[in-house]
């Protein structure tokens, strides 16, 4: 599977990028919703982890632009650290799952097998 890694935190996706690698999986990493947006018009990723908050601003850059330009839409699992994201906003309904940091490696894993066709 060919994952976009959007997360401006380099620790973090330094450490998902090992995880996702090491079982399998392609990986792609970004830093902005910028870089993010300049790939996800070339298609050919099969998930999308999206940091909420981006050095350059909210992650729902990337969701806007994926549902005006993407031919291709995949799923886009949100990385966020605000608990109440997935119960109260209603940009929740617009993406496949939410992960809430810290999370577990072994949910971040759970989450993606969910997309492994």
């Amino acid at each position: 599977m060919h994952i976009l890694l959007a997360e401006d935190e380099r620790a973090i996706s330094r450490l998902i990028r090992h995880v996702l690698t090491n079982a399998g999986h392609t990986v792609t990493g970004v830093r902005s919703a910028a870089e993010a947006i300049n790939l996800i018009a070339g298609d050919g990723f099969d998930l999308v982890l999206l940091d909420l908050h981006l050095a350059d601003g909210d992650g729902f850059r990337v969701v806007d632009s994926m549902e005006r330009l993407a031919t291709h839409r995949p799923p886009v699992v949100v990385m966020t650290g605000e608990r109440s994201f997935a119960e109260e906003d209603p940009r929740a309904a617009r993406v496949a799952g939410v992960l809430t940091k810290p999370f577990a490696l072994e949910q971040l894993e759970e989450t993606v097998n969910r997309f492994v066709a």
